[in-house]
């Protein structure tokens, strides 16, 4: 089982590598799976826990859309692979911290007993 950012859950044989099963799980993305003989779960950025169990005897979903979801994928990874994920709370943090710098303020704040002048 793997999740993916384009939130799907994928199943692959474990013997043949191939997929076989694509499950829609998130609006978003799918970044937490527990896997689990009877009931696996999965939650996403929605704030969902979702529980699975099969519905029907046979696996079925539709191959041509799985193959173009995992296409779109790999050109996701691709264009995105020099790309680092932050929170955004810790950007924010980054900013006003520059922003201090930039108007002097960080300094004397943080070491007001400094003399900065020449």
């Amino acid at each position: 089982m793997s999740g993916s950012d384009c939130g799907h859950i994928f199943i692959w044989d474990r013997y043949t590598a191939k997929l076989a099963m694509l499950l829609e799980a998130d609006r978003h993305v799918v970044n937490c799976l527990q896997p689990h003989p009877i009931d696996p779960t999965s939650s996403g950025i929605d704030y969902d826990i979702k529980l699975w169990m099969p519905l029907e005897e046979n696996p079925h979903f539709e191959e041509e859309i799985a193959a173009e979801i995992m296409r779109r994928n790999e050109v996701m990874l691709e264009e995105t692979r020099d790309t680092i994920t932050v929170p955004a709370a810790f950007m924010l943090r980054v900013l006003a911290s520059l922003n201090q710098i930039r108007a002097g303020n960080l300094i004397t704040h943080c070491y007001p007993t400094l003399n900065y002048t020449s």
